[in-house]
């Protein structure tokens, strides 16, 4: 239960619960380290515990007895709803539009920063991209599709090709796997 709770506490990546900071951010700086709850055990609503047993001998008189699966079922349940921390009920900081703004900005900065430190990588890697930028795709799909002759053309090549592979056989000759005979 308590890597349960500590996980929703956290609510960042695994990483987070194994490695401290390393500082190498500014104070006060968002990173992907930033705890986006503050302190949701303390903000979220009390819940009582209340223990299977005892709802069980409180309605023991008005209802027959509970079998045990039942009764565990309502423990995991009851366990269940005490460990959810309600998200809605937390104060959450709601980003202004200056600071989205800001922020932003300040990605655009890094990924350029990241961008011109690895130009050479990234530039040959690119050289080899098969994909192109086609300009005016819409006027390229707007216009006139192929006409009768190059699509039977291109039918019958198909089909050609088809026929071809269809008449594909493979004659066995000989084991493809050999074993291996190590002396002793």
């Amino acid at each position: 239960m308590t890597f349960f709770n500590v996980t929703l506490y956290k609510m960042g990546c695994c990483y987070s619960l194994f490695c401290k900071d390393d500082g190498s951010s500014q104070i006060g700086e968002p990173n992907e380290r930033t705890h986006l709850l503050i302190d949701p055990v303390s903000n979220s609503t009390n819940i009582q515990r209340v223990n299977s047993e005892d709802v069980l001998c409180h309605n023991s008189k008005s209802a027959p007895k509970k079998t045990d699966e039942q009764s565990a079922l309502n423990r995991i349940l009851q366990e269940t709803a005490t460990n959810v921390i309600d998200v809605a009920a937390l104060d959450s900081h709601n980003l202004q539009q200056h600071e989205y703004v800001e922020r932003m900005k300040q990605y655009n900065v890094r990924v350029q920063q990241v961008c011109a430190s690895k130009k050479n990588k990234l530039t040959h890697r690119f050289k080899n991209c098969l994909l192109e930028d086609i300009p005016w795709t819409d006027k390229i799909l707007q216009s006139d599709s192929i006409n009768a002759d190059d699509r039977n053309l291109i039918t019958g090549a198909l089909e050609k090709a088809s026929l071809a592979i269809n008449d594909i056989k493979v004659e066995h000759k000989e084991d493809l796997v050999v074993p291996f005979r190590i002396p002793c």
